[in-house]
């Protein structure tokens, strides 16, 4: 994003990490622009602007205004948790008996999705978007909402430790896919209904959660929708 004549525009362009290299933005068609302006790429409405920054840094969006001075950048504790002032004062003290500030894991798991897709997009959100195909594997809440495992008992912090890189080894996802899929005859089996692999009991989520690449968008996207996955068929929507 940049900011021109008092205006914000996603820009037709984006370094990419992956190829280390600029090019067209993700959604952005491979034509000519027609003009100038039109290069820039697009001019985002008052609105649009404030849901950029809103998700992409902290407290850029105050009581539903956007003020650019106030904010940090990147995603701090304060983007989930809410202001925190008064919670540092209050761990101060020693008043450990009232917060003061938001604790989104103590949400339902149902809540906590939705919480979460606030900014990685919620069912709702994608189905109004009417974003379909590929394209909404990158919205991995609504993804995970449409797996055969969606029963209202996991949740992203089921997976993923907020406070924490994101962990890329396979490996590290099995002992969450089997605290549910255990083999049969173990006592933790009991605890659960969830059917056992007949195939493996590692690197699960290679079959039950494939990767997909966006058309240009130089990365590919663990797709959230658990399910059994079959050669050949087209990508659920």
């Amino acid at each position: 994003m940049f900011q021109r004549e008092g205006s914000y525009y996603q820009s037709r362009v984006s370094f990419y990490s992956d190829t280390q290299r600029l090019d067209l933005t993700l959604g952005f068609a491979r034509t000519v622009p027609r003009s100038l302006e039109e290069a820039l790429g697009d001019r985002l409405s008052t609105v649009e602007a404030r849901l950029c920054f809103g998700c992409h840094n902290t407290a850029a969006v105050s009581v539903g205004q956007l003020d650019v001075h106030r904010m940090v950048p990147g995603v701090s504790c304060e983007a989930c948790h809410g202001p925190g002032s008064r919670h540092v004062a209050a761990m101060k003290v020693g008043r450990l008996e009232t917060a003061y500030i938001l604790n989104p894991g103590k949400e339902a798991p149902e809540d906590l999705v939705d919480f979460c897709g606030s900014c990685h997009r919620t069912w709702l959100m994608v189905q109004t978007m009417r974003v379909r195909g590929v394209n909404n594997v990158r919205f991995q809440p609504y993804r995970l909402q449409n797996s055969s495992c969606w029963d209202g008992r996991i949740s992203c912090l089921t997976c993923h430790n907020p406070h924490r890189p994101r962990v890329r080894e396979v490996a590290f996802y099995d002992s969450k896919c089997l605290s549910c899929h255990n083999q049969r005859g173990t006592p933790d089996a009991r605890k659960s209904d969830a059917p056992e692999c007949p195939v493996s009991t590692k690197d699960c989520v290679t079959c039950h959660m494939p990767q997909y690449e966006l058309p240009g968008g130089h990365f590919k996207f663990t797709d959230h929708q658990i399910r059994v996955v079959r050669a050949g068929e087209p990508y659920p929507d």
